[in-house]
């Protein structure tokens, strides 16, 4: 919880540096989705994790030694959305705008932007659509890599974790379940108090109802085994050996189905922390060089 903490209130204190942005707007069939594009060279998307926003994740991470976007846009041209229902994007409240048309929304903008394809970097729901993409949109890839999760594979029934964040949002009382749910591998879990104070600072400003249909668009993002194990894009997994176990979870049962992925286990990393890494950029540097087009 500490790691979360620290790296996000940071976050939501630092407007100098969010005023830095350079956001462009495009129209996603109907919705507006704001996005950073910066360098030059074969294109890579950033795709962000649930409740934050591009800015947040990948251009002002406290005590990280670099930032990632920046970094990355040294030799690469570096695009990153806002999700709809996040940071600058528009935010609408019906659960049919999310989904699948989130993993749309990224093939919209490298269409946007005439890209004909990319290497794509998910983490958290991030990597979830990034394994939506993989199987509808193999062709417009380079490589993939999976940060902090994996692609959804079907579920007989709904996550508990989910529906209880999403019943939690919906009553304007924040994401506390799902906070609970992410404390890391072998530490001692957060009191609810904590968990909440957590969740309104963090969730302070943005909209609850919108972060809701998100997580009740889950289901369009879910993949099956069968075509996971057709893929032939190349992936990785990048994931801290701290992730919070039903992660941790779903990222065994998606190598299962991809055996030939590639894996780097962040020491001591979990979901809060490992993006923030210079492993994480390492491993994501040396993916990238390893399958240029």
């Amino acid at each position: 919880m500490r790691s979360i903490l620290a790296v996000l209130v940071f976050v939501l204190f630092s407007p100098a540096v969010r005023a830095q942005e350079k956001v462009k707007i495009f129209d996603a069939n109907g919705v507006k989705i704001a996005y950073l594009d910066e360098g030059t060279g074969e294109a890579v998307v950033l795709l962000h994790g649930f409740s934050a926003s591009a800015g947040e994740m990948w251009t002002k991470m406290p005590f990280a030694p670099t930032q990632f976007l920046p970094e990355l846009a040294k030799e690469y041209r570096v695009i990153a959305p806002d999700f709809r229902g996040h940071g600058k994007s528009d935010k609408p409240h019906d659960v049919k705008q999310y989904g699948r048309e989130m993993a749309e929304d990224v093939v919209r903008l490298i269409d946007h932007l005439k890209v004909k394809k990319a290497h794509v970097v998910g983490y958290s729901m991030g990597a979830m659509i990034a394994g939506k993409l993989l199987v509808s949109h193999p062709d417009r890839l380079l490589s993939v890599t999976f940060g902090g999760a994996a692609p959804l594979l079907s579920q007989p029934k709904e996550s508990p974790v989910l529906a209880a964040t999403v019943e939690s949002l919906e009553k304007g009382k924040g994401i506390t379940p799902l906070i609970v749910a992410l404390t890391p591998d072998g530490e001692k879990g957060s009191t609810a108090e904590e968990a909440a104070a957590f969740s309104d600072l963090f969730l302070k400003g943005k909209d609850q109802k919108a972060l809701a249909a998100v997580l009740r668009g889950f289901p369009g993002l879910e993949v099956t085994e069968a075509k996971l194990k057709a893929n032939k894009v190349p992936v990785q997994f990048v994931y801290g050996s701290r992730e919070s176990p039903f992660l941790k979870d779903a990222i065994v049962a998606a190598r299962n189905v991809l055996p030939k992925a590639e894996a780097v286990v962040v020491e001591k990393g979990d979901h809060g922390s490992t993006f923030t890494t210079p492993e994480f950029r390492k491993a994501v540097l040396a993916f990238l060089k390893a399958n240029k087009e």
